[in-house]
């Protein structure tokens, strides 16, 4: 047990702490709540706890499990921001101790209800990434973290994948969401950086559905017969093997995001090149921990947390295959 005179010396390193770190966030006070079992930490998320997002939800749960701390997903039945902000004004009715936020819109989007959740003395962390090319994190941030993939490194390490595997003639980029900024990040770099090195490449624009994906890439493929190479950023891939089959394009390259089953098999029998992993079970287990060690020790990242970009090829396809049926990716 930390005696009386050493928890008071412990607050004051802490308040110390905060004012050298811009006083932009307040750090627990050492020896009360924080360090008892009773932490609560609220997982705000994007959707409900399957496919995807069932991934986040397991790595939060896990985090939970293992740092002896109480967890909560919830998530708002339509994903729009007055619904994701209810959740999260939920979250700080019941009092919890912390908040990791599925971010999915602009920040400005959610600094009313984080201004009232610091009011509260609760921290508040974001599980998305950060803004692209952000390593050190602002002190002015009101994310006491943010943990996610970088996503235009992410398109810039598709290219540079193409690039190594030689490809010759055009790209071509599809985005399924392309008002979604993520989305759009990664195809904008990826265009940005084949086309530095003298290849071809050029946006197509989607929907999200699957069958309408398939005949405009078909289309692209009958209309520029020399595309060697075509990326899905914003989808699963099922729209994109479909042409590929249906055009007779056995020598296309295929490239996307995200771990899927369908994106497995297809890496697994020569269909697909590589897909770009996020590591979403990690997105999930990173913000649990930051907050409890937040708020039991006063420990800040200083750095924001990248769960990715990381490749999934032929060289470790099973390995993350074996993982994903224990629910870990």
């Amino acid at each position: 047990m930390i005696a009386k005179a050493s928890v008071t010396a412990l607050s004051r390193l802490a308040r110390l702490l905060a004012v050298g770190l811009g006083g932009a966030l307040a750090l627990p006070a050492f020896g009360n709540a924080a360090l008892a079992q009773d932490i609560s930490i609220y997982f705000v998320g994007c959707a409900a706890p399957t496919g995807f997002h069932g991934y986040l939800a397991r790595g939060a749960e896990e985090a939970g499990k293992n740092l002896g701390v109480k967890v909560t997903y919830i998530y708002p039945d339509q994903l729009t921001i007055p619904n994701q902000v209810q959740k999260i004004e939920e979250a700080i009715a019941a009092k919890a101790n912390g908040i990791a936020l599925c971010e999915f819109a602009e920040d400005a989007a959610y600094a009313d209800v984080a201004a009232r959740a610091k009011e509260a003395g609760i921290a508040f962390g974001s599980a998305a990434a950060p803004p692209a090319g952000s390593q050190v994190r602002n002190p002015n941030d009101f994310f006491l973290f943010r943990t996610g993939s970088d996503e235009k490194a992410a398109g810039a390490l598709t290219a540079q994948r193409l690039i190594k595997m030689g490809v010759k003639g055009g790209v071509v980029v599809g985005d399924q969401q392309p008002g979604d900024a993520t989305c759009r990040d990664r195809a904008d770099s990826e265009i940005a950086a084949l086309k530095a090195a003298g290849i071809k490449a050029e946006f197509l624009e989607l929907t999200m559905d699957p069958g309408q994906q398939s005949e405009a890439l078909f289309n692209y493929l009958r209309k520029n017969p020399d595309t060697a190479a075509a990326t899905s950023v914003c989808d699963v891939i099922d729209g994109f093997l479909t042409a590929k089959a249906d055009s007779g394009r056995n020598d296309l390259i295929l490239t996307g995001y995200d771990i899927v089953a369908q994106s497995l098999a297809a890496i697994k029998d020569g269909r697909q090149a590589f897909t770009i992993d996020q590591q979403q079970f990690w997105r999930g287990y990173m913000p649990v921990l930051l907050l409890t060690h937040y708020l039991k020790y006063g420990l800040i990242e200083a750095n924001y947390f990248l769960t990715g970009p990381t490749v999934v090829d032929a060289s470790n396809v099973d390995r993350v295959a074996a993982l994903v049926k224990q629910g870990y990716r």
